[in-house]
């Protein structure tokens, strides 16, 4: 392979592998694992009810792609979801925010989601995870 060109299937299953360790070290997380099992293509962590400001059946679903060459931005979503609606934090293309960083919301009962910007400090996997964590605990201690 040339120095601008890397094995995205490989790079993102790497991503997703430190996600998931990152995760399942955090004190709001019951458990982490990455699907399908050998090369993730997702990690899906249930959350923990002790803490006070997560609902029951609380889970985070982040997807990672590395980009098909090293120099690309990678395109990832975590995205909580509960009882009482989901929303996420994402950094990739979309055509409701201006750039790549975005949180979009949906309540219980509505059908669409309601979007704004967001800038990550960093957009290095473990580091996402921390920031993307704190976000949500904000977010769900604000409901």
């Amino acid at each position: 392979m040339d120095g601008g060109t890397s094995d995205p299937g490989a790079a993102s299953h790497r991503a997703l592998r430190a996600i998931r360790r990152e995760l399942e070290r955090h004190p709001a997380v019951e458990s982490a694992r990455g699907l399908p099992e050998g090369s993730f293509v997702q990690v899906v962590a249930q959350l923990s009810t002790d803490h006070p400001a997560i609902g029951g059946d609380a889970t985070l679903t982040v997807r990672w792609f590395a980009g098909s060459n090293r120099a690309d931005p990678p395109e990832f979503s975590f995205h909580y979801s509960d009882a009482d609606g989901d929303f996420g934090w994402h950094h990739e293309p979309n055509p409701h925010v201006d750039g790549w960083g975005h949180v979009q919301r949906r309540g219980r009962h509505e059908s669409s989601y309601a979007y704004r910007p967001y800038e990550f400090a960093s957009l290095e996997p473990a580091r996402v995870v921390w920031e993307v964590m704190d976000r949500c605990l904000d977010e769900l201690s604000e409901e």
